[in-house]
């Protein structure tokens, strides 16, 4: 896993973590002078770890991640808001968010585009302030979304199996033998048409 995460200022014995399984991702750019803006947002994501029950588990929850230098925000906004220094973003509200530096963003704006089967998770340290939670870190973990068992032999030891086929490998083989079977199948037709037009022609003989 990695992660973003601030310079702490705070009493970190009052952080609290929370972790969403996220099944949709999608992403956006605009541009205007000087530079242009990339956007990752994480959608459709459920709480599955959150012992302090800060977040609703039966609402999914979206969470816009921007690129910024550092991953926090200019003290400008920090002085206007009167939050921690060191907070990188928001939960709850109309919309979640969080900032992000360029390293961490490019593995958001991956994996808004991979279709491979992997269960992503975002984790969330946060601590309420005032009448809000705020962000303090965020990490992006990965694993293939198919449970995967280690089998054992009689004597109790583990049973070494060949790595997992990536989803789209098995889905291209899987169309491949479909083709081939199709091939197979159109032969057989073309075989018994012919061997029917033979047992014709002898009995017009």
């Amino acid at each position: 896993m990695v992660s973003s995460a601030g310079t702490s200022s705070r009493r970190k014995s009052q952080d609290q973590w929370l972790t969403f399984n996220c099944y949709q991702f999608s992403r956006g750019v605009t541009a205007e002078r000087p530079r242009s803006r990339r956007w990752v947002r994480a959608e459709e994501c459920l709480c599955t770890d959150d012992p302090d029950k800060i977040s609703d588990a039966t609402t999914p929850d979206d969470f816009l991640s921007r690129r910024v230098g550092g991953g926090r925000l200019t003290k400008k906004q920090i002085k206007e808001h009167g939050w921690p220094p060191d907070f990188i973003g928001i939960l709850g509200g109309a919309q979640s968010w969080v900032n992000v530096p360029s390293d961490f963003f490019d593995l958001l704006w991956s994996a808004a585009t991979a279709a491979d089967g992997v269960l992503r998770s975002i984790t969330l340290k946060v601590q309420r302030h005032e009448d809000r939670w705020i962000v303090f870190e965020v990490g992006l973990s990965e694993k293939m979304g198919e449970p995967f068992k280690v089998q054992y032999d009689r004597r109790s030891r583990p049973i070494l199996t060949p790595s997992r086929d990536d989803p789209v490998v098995r889905e291209l083989r899987a169309v491949r033998a479909q083709l081939k079977w199709r091939g197979w199948s159109g032969i057989a037709i073309i075989a018994i048409g012919v061997l029917v037009a033979l047992w014709i022609a002898n009995l017009w003989r």
